[in-house]
């Protein structure tokens, strides 16, 4: 998108999580997967037991509906 980072954490042209990429594990300077992030994320975790309830987290080994259900802030 041709974007210039100014400010860190600031507005973004585009902003695309990947979640999950079938069941593959990765970890490069540029891109995670799973994102680093969705377990701290109640939203997500709760979107993803909603459509993909037993989908299993390839790290974790626990369905989304589980960690969802577990999720404590």
């Amino acid at each position: 998108m041709g974007r210039k980072k100014n400010i860190k954490w600031g507005p973004r042209i585009i902003d695309l999580d990947i979640l999950f990429y079938n069941k593959k594990v990765m970890h490069t300077k540029r891109l995670t997967i799973p994102h680093k992030e969705l377990l701290n994320r109640k939203f997500v975790l709760q979107s993803l037991a909603e459509i993909a309830p037993a989908f299993v987290h390839p790290i974790i080994k626990k369905n989304m509906q589980l960690l969802y259900e577990n999720y404590t802030e």
